[in-house]
């Protein structure tokens, strides 16, 4: 038996018992050593907002209905680091004592299978196997990075400074984006940006964006490419207000909650665009499940490898985005953190 992470009711995190069975001939089982928390998807879960809680589907529709969709207890997670503890028969790929990544949930073990498992990579032995724990989120900001066909020697904006925003920021460093902009409320993240290699890092609360960021890019009247990652709909509208008019593009790369009560796209998207004014004139929902650059090789696994190599050669900083340490029994303590004080959180680790 083993434990895991569940969630049975919004705001309601307990430890379940749970059996793992024995590895089939082409299947792994594996020991967690660190398991990170979601502070996006996951905490739509934890507090209730996400639809499944209150919706279910109807030919593949959200509809409302007497019934959710999930059922509960739920096991989180999908960010974990692992030690191989037995393998299948058949298994080749990696041997007892490996250090793997994979995405499984918030659980001390596991069964995994080997086969089409895009997120299982085998850890070089002389790296910290804990930063390999941003796999997946890395993954969503390079497929970000690629949809949003950004450059060399153009300029980005980048709001909300968490994880995602924060490697995005690198990311756009690497591929020599310049300049590279951060906005975001909470001065710890802006500190951080700085830290990272942002060009010029704003605080919402006190200055007007959109204007200030025309300001700094001068003849370009704005970026020529906007990543949204906060998921916060004013800051949404503010992205819009921020691309250069006539031909930059915003890329969303968050899960939108709620209605849209913040988002204007009747000002400087329709009519200021029409005018060669305003701001960006085209949105893309980014989706990581779809290919991001058409016509080019890119798919999930080359997107996961190209990011494993930079955490495994230290290309992307990931040390100063790990804040919180919890053993497994006091992930109730971890989500009431996140949910309560993210002020003080970037990346919340959950281990042994």
């Amino acid at each position: 038996m083993s434990r895991a992470v569940v969630l049975v009711s919004p705001r309601n995190i307990a430890l379940q018992e749970v059996e793992v069975p024995a590895p089939g001939p082409r299947q792994i089982r594996v020991r967690t050593l660190f398991s990170g928390i979601s502070h996006g998807t996951e905490m739509a879960w934890y507090r209730g907002t996400a639809p499944g809680w209150t919706k279910h589907l109807v030919d593949g529709l959200y509809a409302e209905g007497p019934e959710p969709r999930t059922e509960h207890p739920l096991c989180l997670g999908y960010e974990e680091v692992a030690e191989v503890v037995e393998v299948g028969s058949e298994v080749t790929e990696v041997a007892v004592g490996d250090r793997i990544t994979s995405a499984y949930g918030h659980r001390e073990e596991a069964v995994l299978n080997v086969e089409g498992n895009d997120y299982l990579f085998t850890l070089p032995p002389e790296t910290e196997p804990e930063r390999f724990i941003f796999l997946a989120l890395g993954g969503v900001a390079l497929d970000s990075y690629l949809t949003s066909r950004v450059r060399l020697g153009e300029s980005a904006v980048v709001f909300g400074l968490g994880v995602i925003g924060l490697l995005l920021v690198q990311m756009l460093k690497l591929g020599g984006v310049k300049p590279v902009l951060g906005v975001e409320p909470l001065a710890r993240r802006r500190e951080l940006a700085w830290e990272l290699g942002a060009d010029e890092v704003l605080d919402p609360a006190e200055t007007e964006v959109g204007r200030t960021v025309r300001q700094l890019l001068g003849e370009t009247q704005g970026a020529d490419v906007v990543f949204e990652t906060s998921g916060n709909y004013a800051a949404l509208q503010e992205a819009i207000r921020c691309g250069a008019p006539g031909y930059s593009k915003l890329v969303a790369t968050a899960f939108y909650q709620g209605p849209a009560e913040a988002l204007r796209l009747g000002e400087e998207f329709h009519h200021g665009g029409s005018l060669r004014q305003g701001g960006c004139t085209q949105i893309v929902i980014n989706d990581h499940r779809l290919p991001p650059a058409f016509g080019r090789a890119w798919d999930r696994r080359r997107i996961l490898r190209t990011v494993f190599h930079w955490l495994a050669s230290g290309a992307l900083r990931v040390e100063p985005l790990l804040t919180h340490r919890f053993p497994f029994p006091e992930a109730p303590a971890a989500f009431r953190l996140i949910d309560e004080h993210p002020e003080e959180t970037i990346k919340v680790v959950l281990h042994p």
